[in-house]
């Protein structure tokens, strides 16, 4: 009996990659907000979160995010700024007290 292993070597590049303009706004907001601690000042139920025309200082225009305004919300945690909508064209979070790093090639 004779057995035969074919090993193929092929690569995707584009594989795990994720296109950030493919993902809905809605849950790229829901990235963007993970690492805060009390975002049910924005959206409510952190569980069920509420859509985000609705959440706190969100901006919506022709149904992208346009504006996101969360000065003086004393919000606690990390923002992962990196998965922001690239149709937000103002982001505001002072006073608050958020923690980590901004990646450099933001």
């Amino acid at each position: 009996m004779r057995f035969e292993l074919v090993f193929l070597d092929a690569v995707d590049p584009s594989l795990g990659r994720v296109d950030l303009e493919s993902l809905p706004q809605q849950a790229l907001m829901e990235m963007v907000i993970e690492g805060i601690a009390n975002k049910e000042k924005i959206c409510g139920d952190a569980d069920e979160p509420i859509d985000i025309e609705e959440c706190e200082g969100v901006t919506i225009k022709d149904v992208e995010v346009a504006e996101i305004d969360w000065e003086q919300l004393y919000l606690e945690g990390s923002l992962h700024v990196a998965w922001l909508p690239r149709s937000a064209r103002k982001f505001t979070v002072f006073f608050n007290h958020f923690s980590g790093h901004i990646c450099p090639h933001l």
